[in-house]
Parts: structure tokens; C-alpha cells; sequence
């Protein structure tokens, strides 16, 4: 006799591969993608447009490029770790200043891409203003070599400082309307849930939290008080 598939245990192999694979659990809304892209669109945009009027076409293709990953981030992701202004602006500034810095000692980009992302790495996480896109800023100063050879260290300031400048400055207005987009994340009014017993709720203190995450050793793109925030909703739940 042939024995039934359990429909039980092949959905929770089905369940085990999607979180391998890293597929988010519950998608967004409708809506929310929306604004994402729009607001990306409209910063990009922005960007685009006063970078071409400084600098001329051909120059601004290569040194905007990194930035399109950066306006995911702030219109993706507004409310993530490696997308609030710190990280943001510094990520960048110091990634590029990086990138100018090898390209100008090392002509051989097989030493000076992989110098220049391995050091704004480790600048980026020294400096607490870990953002990815950062390194594709660093890269750029390399291999648009001929470019950064007349801009020098001007690079770090105009287009990158700017450009920085230009995306937050659209991040802030353009998520300010809607109330659960609003950046950057401490000016995110947030929904507050009331909960019977709050010294039981908030068990978890700063202290706990920087705890936690120091035994993780690891980087985790949330901030506390959205940690403590899931905390206080999950404890509501089980009261």
C-alpha cells in the first residue's frame, strides 16, 4: 500500500527552504512598494539631474552609480539600521575618501579594488556607519581612475558628500506624510501599545540589549527600539 505523503511535514520543509533562501514571510503592501520606488525614482532623479549640471554626462554616470543602492535603502528601508544619516552620509564619505586614497598610492586595480573595499569595511564598522553601498563609492574611485585623478579628493565632497546630502534631504521629505514612513527612524512616530504590566514588558533594558548583541558578535540590521517595540506587541499577544 502506498503511504500518504504528510502534508504537515512537507510544508514545513517547504517553510525551511524559503527562510534558507531568505524570502521575506510576509510581504508588503501595495502600497508601500509603491512609495518605495517612487520615492527612489524621485531621488535618483534628483541626484542625477544636479550632478549632470556640475559635472557633464559622461563624468556623473560612473560616480551616481553607487547611489541608486543607497536610495533603496532610504526608500526600501527606511527605518533599517544602515539607512539612517549616519551611516548614510559617513558611509560614504569615508568609503570614498578611501577609494581616492588607494587609487592615488596604487595604480594596479587587481590591489586597489580589493584594498579599497576591504579598508572602507573596516573604516565603515570602526566608525559605526556601516552602509554597503559605501564600497561601490570606493570602487568607483578606482576605476574611474582617470576621473578622480582631476577631481582628487574634490570627489569626496562634490558628488559624493552632495549626493549623500541630496538623499537624505529627499528622504525626509518625501516620507514625512505618512506617519509609519517618516525619517529618519527617531522621527518615526511610532504605535504605542499599552500593556498591563509595563516593568514586566520592558524587561528588555538597554543594557540587555547591548548584551545580546555583543554575544551575536555579529551586525543586525534593526535598532533597538524596534526590538523592544516587537517585544512589547508580542508580549500583549500572550497576555
Amino acid at each position: 500500500m502506498q503511504q500518504r505523503a504528510n502534508p504537515t511535514a512537507e510544508q514545513g520543509r517547504w517553510s525551511k527552504f524559503v527562510e534558507m533562501l531568505g524570502i521575506e514571510a510576509v510581504p508588503r503592501s501595495p502600497l508601500e512598494n509603491s512609495l518605495s520606488a517612487i520615492g527612489a525614482f524621485l531621488a535618483i532623479g534628483a541626484v542625477y539631474a544636479v550632478t549632470t549640471t556640475i559635472m557633464g554626462h559622461h563624468t556623473a554616470m560612473p560616480v551616481v552609480a553607487s547611489m541608486g543602492a543607497t536610495a533603496l535603502l532610504l526608500f526600501a528601508v527606511p527605518h533599517g539600521a544602515l539607512s539612517q544619516p549616519w551611516p548614510v552620509f559617513m558611509g560614504q564619505v569615508i568609503s570614498a575618501t578611501t577609494g581616492v586614497t588607494v587609487a592615488k598610492f596604487i595604480a594596479d586595480p587587481l590591489i586597489a579594488a580589493p584594498l579599497a573595499v576591504g579598508l572602507s569595511t573596516l573604516f565603515m564598522l570602526l566608525g559605526r556607519c556601516l552602509h554597503p553601498p559605501g564600497s561601490a563609492s570606493a570602487l568607483t574611485a578606482v576605476f574611474a581612475h582617470g576621473v578622480i585623478h582631476d577631481l582628487g579628493y574634490w570627489f569626496v565632497l562634490m558628488p559624493v558628500a552632495l549626493n549623500a546630502g541630496i538623499l537624505l534631504l529627499m528622504a525626509v521629505i518625501f516620507n514625512a506624510p505618512f506617519k509609519w514612513r517618516r525619517y529618519p527612524s527617531g522621527w518615526h512616530k511610532r504605535l504605542h501599545v499599552e500593556i498591563a504590566n509595563q516593568h514586566e514588558a520592558m524587561a528588555i533594558s538597554h543594557e540587555k540589549f547591548v548584551k545580546a548583541v555583543e554575544e551575536l558578535d555579529t551586525f543586525i540590521d534593526v535598532s533597538e527600539k524596534d526590538l523592544v517595540k516587537l517585544h512589547n506587541i508580542l508580549y500583549k499577544s500572550q497576555a
